[in-house]
């Protein structure tokens, strides 16, 4: 018994000591796997992170190209349509049923007793007939008068609408008219508007602009913004180190990065001047100028400064005999049109401008300069803290009437201000998302915002900046549950309902809002 008990113990030690070394080999293969799987998956992240920034490159690269196949602006993109929303009383277009007799007499088990009964049992079901019919045709007395109410306010709603879309494109027959005239201020406001909507123009690149139309000279003069040396990727690749299981960032060369941001610079430019004469269907300009700058700081003096790092002076007769897709940027700039681009823009070394637009005389137009006679009590929007921004916007809302209350700052889905409007018809549940940008407000934002109103189940949605909106944008609100609320129009808005704010400093020395007007 004894030497049988030893027996099964061995046994026992021995299985178990199986059991541990296959848990040990099965532990080791998990680890093995979890290993290669996680050097596989940094790989590929460092893999994908070396493509984005070759994709970046190369966009810089091919911008005057890519630029060209976009197609010209037109005054045409920008006509509303008349087609409204169709009428939809939902429930109240369906007629309240009215009650049937003969659901009212088979209700009754006195139906097939005696005579008494059924004479009984015939009055009780007539009389619930009665009252349900009375009910019935109380409650769709009730629903036409309901809807009768509701077209009512949709006929008001739709007349209102029509007369916005009717002014809006009757505004734009006239802008045509005035730019066949030879009108400076709707020239400017034009060709301003077809750079802001021109689609040749990667959304992360600034669109700001000062200009002037020469009549006399058929010539239009403009300040515009350039990308700052940051749009040039710093990193060229990215490589991971399983050894160390980091991931190494390798530098781009300096002398590389200088090259690709000059070369972009002249793009940029060039790119400019095309889409002015591309827009020009009217036939209003015989000659640009362009002066290319960075808003920045001056390391010199820690101030806020302008620097030109190019300017072209590009008449139409010299331009139009370029093809802009073969060119070298640079050598076409400096050498084909005669223009001046700076040897080392990444420093910022200026270049002596051309024609400036507050040279030209009349009036100039400029989009995100700062909103003229603003008090310099009032909060300057754009150096507000961000939630006392949402605050504020929401506090407007409350103002116009309206329940309003700022989201979590996580977990918000896009939205940070949700309103409730308790008017008729166009009332409901608002959505609203606040951009707090100096450039315009790209279109990607409005259908962002769309997409977030169907998410939701809103009724509305409201995008609110301290900037603009490019024809682009409204193009897409165009027709949807959308409202774009640019900055100038934020601050009147504010002014009207007792709340303060202003665009900028009061003294003008940053840009700001945009639509600014000012005496050349």
């Amino acid at each position: 018994m004894i030497g049988t008990w030893a027996e099964a113990q061995r046994r026992q030690q021995q299985t178990q000591l199986i059991q541990q070394r296959e848990a040990e080999r099965r532990q080791r293969a998990y680890e093995r796997e979890a290993n290669r799987s996680h050097r596989q998956y940094r790989e590929a992240e460092a893999m994908r992170r070396t493509a984005q920034l070759d994709a970046e490159v190369a966009a810089l690269k091919s911008l005057l190209v890519a630029g060209c196949r976009a197609p010209a602006f037109r005054t045409a993109s920008l006509v509303r349509s008349e087609q409204l929303e169709p009428f939809n009383p939902g429930a109240l277009a369906q007629p309240v049923p009215l009650p049937r007799i003969e659901d009212f007499q088979h209700q009754s088990s006195g139906w097939t007793l005696g005579s008494n009964h059924r004479a009984q049992a015939e009055r009780e079901a007539h009389a619930r007939y009665t009252q349900a019919w009375q009910a019935a045709t109380a409650a769709e007395a009730q629903r036409q008068q309901q809807l009768a109410a509701y077209r009512q306010q949709y006929d008001r709603w739709a007349a209102e609408q029509l007369a916005g879309v009717r002014a809006h494109n009757s505004g734009l027959a006239e802008l045509a008219d005035a730019l066949r005239s030879g009108d400076a201020e709707a020239a400017v406001e034009y060709f301003s508007a077809a750079l802001y909507a021109s689609t040749a123009w990667p959304e992360a690149l600034p669109r700001q602009v000062a200009a002037a139309y020469d009549r006399a000279a058929r010539q239009l003069v403009l300040d515009w913004e350039l990308p700052g040396y940051a749009v040039v990727p710093e990193a060229r690749a990215v490589q991971y180190l399983p050894s160390t299981d980091q991931d190494k960032v390798k530098p781009r060369p300096v002398t590389e990065r200088r090259a690709l941001y000059r070369d972009l610079v002249a793009q940029c430019m060039l790119l400019v001047v095309r889409e002015l004469y591309a827009a020009d269907e009217f036939g209003v300009l015989d000659s640009v100028v362009v002066n290319g700058f960075v808003d920045c700081h001056d390391p010199a003096t820690g101030q806020e400064a302008r620097f030109v790092l190019a300017t072209v002076p590009a008449a139409r007769s010299a331009f139009a005999g370029l093809r802009l897709e073969q060119v070298s940027a640079v050598d076409c700039l400096v050498s084909g049109l005669g223009g001046q681009l700076s040897a080392r823009p990444d420093q910022r070394t200026a270049v002596r401008p051309g024609r400036r637009p507050d040279e030209v005389g009349g009036g100039v137009v400029s989009h995100g300069g700062h909103a003229d006679g603003a008090d310099e009590d009032e909060p300057d929007l754009f150096a507000m803290d961000p939630i006392d921004f949402e605050n504020l916007v929401a506090e407007l809302f409350r103002a116009m009437g309206m329940e309003a209350v700022t989201t979590q700052r996580s977990g918000d889905g896009g939205v940070d201000v949700e309103a409730l409007d308790p008017a008729p018809i166009r009332g409901g549940r608002i959505v609203v998302q606040v951009k707090r940008y100096r450039n315009t407000v790209p279109p990607t934002a409005v259908r962002d915002l769309y997409g977030t109103v169907q998410d939701k189940g809103a009724n509305k949605g409201v995008l609110v900046t301290t900037a603009s909106f490019g024809p682009g944008s409204y193009t897409f609100a165009n027709g949807k549950p959308l409202e774009l609320v640019p900055g100038t129009a934020l601050v009147d808005l504010l002014h009207q309902h007792g709340l303060r704010g202003r665009l900028g400093p009061a003294d003008g020395a940053a840009a700001g809002a945009p639509g600014r007007r000012a005496a050349g």
